[in-house]
């Protein structure tokens, strides 16, 4: 069952299909491919342990249970109100991590956002989050850009902002070091040490 029931973007709109670049594919998450979702996971213990504050479960997680969690992600993505995204090699053989797009509002309101928080973002603004492979932290830098420049360019979105916590460090250097400017957003709720990241304007 999902855990949105409000839409990320622009009221009428569809996703973009995927994305090509030279270091990175994107492809919806889905049952075609969850056994390569499954092995990049179950490769990345560290890194899914620091990216998910321990919330996600690594030791005895099996195939099936990763199916189960994939199922929920494409019924959200056919609903349109979060879209999950297989990160892939050039040619979609190795998994090398995972993009989600969350609804921004749903989450500011969870963490007690004040109101003026809220209003500084429109109502289609997603929360970016990604992960990386645990062998492939190279690509931190080459996929955080193309994912900035692929929401800009072709996300029917009137805002987008990155969410990582501090210690995702490849992650974080690829972030700072791209220029997303750093933003502080209120939220008294919230325990974690977010950081947060907004790409440029529009072109």
């Amino acid at each position: 069952m999902s855990a949105y029931s409000v839409a990320v973007l622009r009221p009428g709109c569809v996703p973009p299909a995927g994305l090509v670049a030279e270091a990175v594919t994107a492809v919806p998450l889905s049952a075609a491919n969850v056994d390569l979702d499954y092995a990049a996971y179950m490769a990345s213990p560290d890194i899914i342990g620091t990216h998910s504050d321990g919330r996600w479960p690594v030791d005895g997680f099996t195939l099936e249970q990763d199916a189960k969690e994939v199922a929920v992600h494409e019924a959200d993505h056919a609903a349109g109100v979060a879209f999950t995204f297989l990160l892939g090699d050039p040619h979609c053989r190795q998994s090398v991590g995972c993009l989600y797009l969350r609804p921004l509002h749903p989450y500011l309101d969870r963490a007690g956002a004040t109101a003026s928080t809220r209003r500084a973002f429109p109502d289609a603004s997603a929360l970016v989050t990604f992960w990386l492979r645990q062998d492939r932290q190279e690509l931190a830098r080459p996929v955080a850009a193309a994912v900035s420049s692929w929401l800009l360019a072709e996300w029917p979105l009137d805002a987008c902002v990155f969410r990582i916590l501090p210690d995702e460090q490849s992650s974080r250097a690829a972030l700072e070091g791209l220029g997303p400017r750093r933003v502080a957003l209120n939220l008294p709720g919230e325990h974690r040490p977010y950081l947060w990241f907004q790409p440029g304007s529009r072109t």
